[in-house]
């Protein structure tokens, strides 16, 4: 797990460096984040479905985690809802504690874990990144607009922007074009993959670039949100993977997919809707550092 990591770290901390001592670096990082939510992503999304066999891991992955999710979302609210904060801070940590960077960080640590298995990890990556934007662009959204503007807004309206997120729309033309029968073009599948290729090295960047420390009295929080999304995560998605069917290196990634820190698209979610951002960027931070720590002991459970 130290040699995954290891390059991981140092792209994440050029990263760092470019924040600390470039010009408009927030602004660039947005721009690189919207190329890979728009054209990198959807690609990758493209080439691994249609690269892979569609079955049932289709259906019980994202099930899986759903389970994750909705149980975390549980427990942050019996957390956070009666702590004494400002209610901000309390909707920023239960997105915090629910949604996982299953690509910008889960994507790069499954392929080097599992060298050799390329294509199956990145299925698994793939199902698990539809199902956690597409649940933290919807009830995500309605914890943040709960807790923060308090505007008026409906299920239907969050879905819809859930509905416009390019990655899915990749992942349904490829579903269709697998069930069509019609061949893929070579020169297609061929640009796919090299815009695929360049997913990791830009997610990681990103990430290292959205890192910032700039302590506040709400940090101890780093320590409930990381217990869930590090702890908590792992053992509810274990529990429904055998009664799921889900088995093998398809467990296996699953698992680590569902222990993997905070994701970045609730810090977007947050500052849409007036959460707490400072704090949760902060707590972002603390728990992707912690993970490098809390990974290798899911890895080694996953190894035994």
């Amino acid at each position: 797990m130290t040699a995954v990591f290891l390059p991981l770290a140092l792209i994440a901390l050029l990263g760092a460096l470019l924040r600390r001592f470039g010009t408009d670096m927030e602004d660039k990082r947005r721009t690189l984040n919207l190329l890979v939510l728009n054209v990198f992503l959807p690609a990758l999304v493209f080439h691994t479905v249609m690269d892979s066999k569609v079955d049932r891991l289709f259906v019980e992955i994202p099930l899986a985690a759903s389970f994750g999710v909705l149980g975390c979302l549980a427990a942050g609210f019996l957390v956070f809802h009666f702590l004494p904060i400002p209610g901000p801070t309390k909707g920023a940590m239960m997105l915090g504690a629910a949604f996982g960077n299953v690509t910008y960080l889960g994507l790069p640590v499954l392929l080097g874990t599992f060298p050799g298995h390329a294509d199956e990890v990145s299925v698994v990556a793939v199902l698990f990144e539809v199902t956690k934007s597409s649940l933290n662009l919807t009830l995500g959204a309605m914890i943040a607009i709960a807790y923060g503007t308090q505007e008026r807004i409906t299920f239907a309206r969050t879905a819809s922007e859930a509905l416009k997120l390019p990655p899915i729309w990749a992942l349904a033309v490829a579903i269709g074009w697998k069930a069509s029968g019609i061949p893929c073009p070579a020169v297609l599948m061929e640009a796919a993959a090299l815009l695929a290729a360049a997913v990791t090295g830009i997610m990681i960047l990103s990430l290292g670039m959205a890192l910032r420390f700039r302590p506040t009295r709400l940090m101890a929080l780093t320590v409930p949100v990381a217990a869930i999304k590090l702890g908590l995560s792992p053992l509810l998605v274990a529990q429904v993977l055998g009664p799921l069917g889900i088995t093998g290196l398809a467990a296996d990634a699953s698992l680590l997919e569902a222990a993997m820190p905070s994701q970045l698209l609730s810090f977007v979610i947050a500052g849409r809707f007036g959460l707490d951002e400072e704090t949760l960027a902060f707590v972002i931070m603390a728990d992707t550092i912690l993970a490098f720590a809390t990974l290798p002991l899911i890895q080694a459970v996953v190894a035994a």
